[in-house]
């Protein structure tokens, strides 16, 4: 029966890893994103291969080029359920979308405040923030203040 299992690459080599290996006919998958009109690895370092551990000959894995080695806990290889690489192949496109727009707004950036309480004021994109929140800097009161919004409530100026 055939499982994912988590590949460590060596240091930029996800897709030589990949190309090797797929050339060997493992099944391997490996979520990458275009950004910025360059296609980034979503795990860099990391890669996942679909094996038969009664069937498949695993001995060339190690040696492939670009491959630095499984990835264990303790003695025991570690295993990625297929619910998991399903998940992240049905969010991949979410996922670049979300990476795309983080790079929508730099620290300086002038943007405006759409909706709540500050509603057509300008402030300075500062930094983002987790969970789609970014820290925009606010002039109340003749000082600056640092403010966490959510993302949507702000478009650039």
């Amino acid at each position: 029966m055939k499982k994912w299992y988590l590949l460590k690459t060596k240091p930029q080599q996800e897709a030589i890893a990949t190309l090797n290996l797929t050339n060997q006919g493992f099944e391997v998958f490996l979520p990458k994103a275009v950004i910025k009109n360059k296609t980034q690895a979503l795990f860099p370092g990391y890669l996942f291969i679909e094996l038969d551990d009664k069937a498949q000959n695993w001995a060339s894995i190690r040696s492939t080029k670009g491959v630095a080695n499984f990835v264990r806990f303790g003695l025991s290889f570690a295993k990625v359920p297929n619910q998991i690489i399903n998940l992240i192949r049905i969010q991949q496109q979410q996922t670049i979308e979300k990476l795309i727009n983080i790079c929508s707004h730099q620290k300086g950036d002038a943007i405006e405040i759409q909706s709540g309480a500050f509603k057509g004021q300008q402030a300075i994109f500062q930094n983002y923030s987790a969970q789609d929140r970014i820290i925009v800097l606010l002039k109340l009161i003749g000082q600056q203040q640092a403010i966490s919004l959510k993302e949507k409530e702000v478009v650039a100026v």
